[in-house]
């Protein structure tokens, strides 16, 4: 039990819990969340737990969130690591470079807010190295917002940083989602009255009681009510006015005997509370006052001067002084301030407050200020000033351009509900077909990245007519962006017939003849199987112009678009190397670009991929990297694609309870094409398991998406034949057969071949079997090719047609065991024993047993490459010390001591 605080009068419970927290920190630290409401005694409590961490060796970390009418972003991130900012080069480079810039201490790229919150872990990580430390963060509801994402973001994540993190908040804030709450109540009447007597120990009787029972066991109330009665001022006014109400009128009560040129100092401050002492006493000189009006406010104990700076005695002294102001008072003030601040987006937001009507120079003030904080990455801060920007432009057109860049960031940011928002307000007012383009895509990427619905693509068709103009030809570039992206929705949600022949048609006109890229995606995704034949010749030209296009400087959403579009093209057309190609492309250059939610993205489309085509360890390391990524960034479509193909993976590996585990978490996502897939890894769960009609129920599900239903199609014959079904699954394969040969994909002339030998094994299935494997040498496909074997093996078998059966069930053996898919393996074992041949048991090594997760794989394979943990670290979005801890558990696993011994480990790996 700690030692007591003389101020702690009833809180002796909290701060042996805190104390609890100080003694477990290490390896690890932990986070906690002090609530309550104002005045309750969090300043209190957490000042006694600084005492008690100094007490132990504790260094410390503080910062103070700050209610202000100015956002500025990652002023609070400022304030708190400014003490070990000296330790920046102990960082990997990019998280170095993300905190230098959005710090305003170096010029370079716009960080993502996610390498900002891993370069905020990776320094209290590197604080906390020597000594454990203790980070304090008051008033958290008030921090600017990216300050509170960066926090947010490693105080889920401590566990490589011996860090106790205690941040205060009042109720009704949630600043840092997940972390553990302890809430502070009111005094009961016991503790009340011994802490009124500590404090008041002269004060009359009935004063005495009315204080008790004015404040309700608030400390704050129990200090300051006397004094407001030492004024003259009665407390006792509504009994329902909350406690809040009553201590900004006690702090009134307390004001009220100022000097006038002092009230109106102290409500320069109450404006200003963040602002230097120098940028006050200019202020003030503007106004007439000077440093002699601020000493009346010390003496009353309002303010103090510390340094540079001036300190209210509490928040509420804050709202109570400019709340209590008039609307002319509050103008004058923001206005002394405004021309007196050298900080330009200082001056920019004091401007703002000081100007009620509409004004061009300060909304253009303000958009300057937000490119200023966009090219930081204080994202919410830039939407901001937009939004303000906007409320104050004159002209509709700038209005609406302001809140559609702002809807974009919002986005960025991952405001979901605030970007939606912001395209509903500007939709209506929106008339400049660029703007118009840019609110669609915005809106699309919402329902993409979060599932957020929007416009109908009906809707965005009558907007494409109106862009065309009475000629029909207006608009053409903006018109292409439009129906592409519209075209997306089919292979998100599956457009109904009549609106995708509406689509084609569009499509056609807004091209007319040109060939544009744009025309391309979008004829392809509506209607890949009629476009099959122009479109695939094209696709080694367009992998081509791609990788051309990205080697440029720079990020824009050009280039995005381009990766998107031809990817999704690639796959449409079930050909796997093209699509392959062009994720890794895409991979490559939003890491470079720093974009790691688009990174994710096209991550989890990669592992779509490399799954599909049997490289069952890079697919898994990838869908488990995406879905971290994707849950770091709030991004729920990411996030369930990306544990969907993970469950694929391991239900090929024949790891069901993970598999039924990961793809929990696709749960409730009503996304078409998310579902498909993920009634795809059901359906392959239960045929592991041999619930053949919860395989055929599943797998049925999954043709609701076109192209998972081709991929998926040789999986719902064989649960078909296995429950019966046989001769239902017969049109589909024929009508995929007819697909098939419009693609011209070996991958997908495997999967039907394969299909309809199973579900019509007589006479004929020799000759699918045989057209099935026709493509082996160029079916990328391995995993599906040797299932083909095992098929056709086992149908060789039953015929005993022996040795035939035996070569194309070792050749399946081989495949299954080299991907690690071990269900598959034992099948084909059971197979070949029953043809007469005794399989040796596979090969095992240290490395090969090691159960190496796919992060520790990655992990290990970028090392035996030679990077340093820094490397791995920004190529991972980790901290270097978690790379470190990571090879340290590793090293036993693989049996090995030290580095150089990697590369060797991994090769046994690779061959097990």
């Amino acid at each position: 039990m700690p030692a007591s605080h003389p101020s702690l009068v009833g809180r002796e419970q909290e701060l042996s819990r805190l104390s609890g927290l100080l003694d477990a920190a290490g390896p690890g630290g932990f986070a906690v969340v002090v609530e309550g409401d104002a005045g309750i005694g969090k300043s209190t409590l957490v000042d006694a737990v600084s005492e008690l961490a100094a007490e132990r060796g504790f260094g410390e970390l503080r910062c103070t969130g700050v209610h202000s009418e100015t956002t500025s972003g990652f002023a609070g991130l400022h304030e708190l690591l400014h003490p070990v900012l000296d330790r920046l080069a102990t960082l990997p480079p990019r998280q170095q470079q993300a905190l230098e810039v959005a710090l305003g201490q170096a010029d370079g790229p716009a960080p993502s807010r996610l390498l900002t919150g891993l370069a905020t872990l990776g320094l209290l990580e590197e604080f906390s190295a020597e000594r454990p430390g203790l980070v304090i963060v008051e008033d958290a509801q008030w921090l600017d917002a990216s300050s509170a994402q960066a926090l947010a973001f490693a105080a889920r994540r401590l566990s490589q940083a011996r860090i106790v993190l205690v941040a205060t908040v009042r109720p009704g804030f949630e600043v840092f989602p997940g972390v553990p709450v302890l809430p502070l109540g009111p005094l009961t009447p016991a503790e009340s009255e011994q802490l009124l007597n500590e404090q008041q120990p002269v004060l009359d009787p009935a004063a005495r009681e009315l204080v008790l029972s004015e404040a309700l066991g608030n400390p704050l109330a129990l200090t300051e009510l006397p004094r407001a009665l030492a004024t003259g001022a009665r407390p006792d006014g509504d009994r329902w006015l909350p406690m809040t109400r009553r201590l900004e009128q006690a702090f009134l009560a307390g004001a009220a005997g100022l000097p006038e040129g002092s009230r109106r100092m102290l409500l320069l401050i109450a404006a200003a509370p963040e602002s230097s002492v120098r940028h006050l006493t200019a202020a003030a000189a503007s106004a007439g006052l000077t440093l002699d009006d601020l000493a009346p406010i010390e003496q009353a104990r309002l303010a103090t001067v510390a340094g540079d700076r001036v300190t209210l005695r509490h928040p509420l002294v804050r709202s109570a002084v400019y709340g209590a102001a008039s609307l002319a008072d509050r103008t004058a003030a923001h206005r002394a301030l405004a021309a007196a601040a050298t900080d330009p987006d200082r001056a920019a937001w004091h401007a703002a407050a000081a100007t009620p009507d509409y004004d061009d120079e300060v909304a253009a003030a303000l958009e300057r200020s937000a490119t200023r904080a966009r090219d930081r990455s204080a994202l919410i801060e830039a939407v901001a000033a937009l939004r303000r920007a906007a409320a104050m432009s004159s002209s509709t057109d700038d209005r609406v351009r302001r809140l559609s860049a702002a809807a974009e960031l919002a986005r960025q940011a991952g405001e979901v509900a605030g970007s939606a928002a912001l395209v509903r307000e500007a939709w209506p007012l929106a008339a400049d077909p660029e703007v118009l383009a840019q609110l669609i895509l915005t809106e699309v990427a919402l329902g993409a990245t979060a599932a957020h619905p929007g416009h109908s693509t009906a809707e965005l068709l009558d907007l494409v007519e109106r862009l065309a103009g009475p000629g029909g030809d207006a608009n053409q570039v903006q018109r292409l962006r439009v129906l592409a992206t519209a075209a997306s929705a089919h292979a998100i949600h599956k457009l109904p017939a009549d609106l995708r022949e509406r689509l084609d048609r569009a499509l056609d006109a807004a091209d007319a003849g040109s060939g544009s890229l744009h025309a391309l995606v979008g004829h392809v995704l509506i209607d890949p199987v009629r476009h099959a034949a122009r479109a695939r010749p094209q696709m080694p030209g367009l992998v081509r112009r791609l990788r051309e296009f990205l080697a440029g400087a720079g990020r824009s959403p050009s280039r995005s678009q381009m990766i998107i579009g031809v990817g999704l093209v690639a796959e449409a057309l079930h050909d796997f190397p093209a699509a392959l190609d062009c994720w890794e492309l895409g991979v490559g250059y939003f890491h470079r670009a720093g974009a790691p939610g688009d990174e994710a993205w096209t991550m989890r489309q990669r592992a779509v991929v490399r799954i599909g085509l049997g490289r069952l360890r890079d697919g898994l390391a990838d869908a488990e990297m995406a879905l971290r990524l994707g849950s770091d960034l709030g991004s729920r479509v990411t996030v369930a694609d990306a544990a969907v193909a993970a469950a694929r993976a391991y239900a090929w590996q024949g790891d069901n309870e993970r598999a039924r585990t990961v793809l929990g978490e696709a749960d409730g996502l009503g996304v078409t094409f998310v579902r498909a897939r993920a009634s795809w890894s059901a359906g392959l769960i239960a045929l592991n398991e041999h619930r053949y009609e919860d395989a055929w129920i599943a797998l049925s599900a999954a043709q609701a998406s076109d192209t998972t239903g081709l991929w998926s199609l040789a999986d719902l014959t064989e649960a078909a034949v296995r429950t019966g079904r046989g001769p239902q699954v017969l049109p589909l394969l024929e009508r995929a057969a007819r697909s098939a040969e419009a693609f011209a994909s070996p991958y997908l002339d495997n999967l039907v071949h394969r299909g309809l030998a199973q579900a019509e094994p007589g006479a004929g299935a020799e000759q699918h079997f045989e057209a099935a494997l026709n493509g082996g040498a160029t079916n990328p496909g391995a995993l599906e090719v040797a299932r083909t074997r095992l098929a056709y093996g086992t149908w060789l078998r039953r015929r005993k047609r022996i040795v035939d059966a035996r070569e194309h069930l070792s050749a399946a053996l081989r495949s299954f065991e080299t991907a690690g898919a071990r269900p598959w393996a034992e099948r084909t074992t059971t197979e070949l024993r029953a043809a007469g041949v005794a399989p040796a048991a596979p090969q095992t090594s240290a490395a090969a047993s090691a159960q190496l997760t796919p992060q520790e794989l990655r992990i290990v394979e970028l090392a035996a490459e030679g990077r340093t943990n820094k490397e791995i670290a920004d190529r991972l979005y980790l901290s270097h010390r978690t790379i470190a801890t990571h090879l340290y558990k590793v090293f036993p696993k693989l049996g090995i001591s030290n580095r150089n011994q990697l590369r060797d480990a991994l090769a046994a790996l690779s061959r097990s």
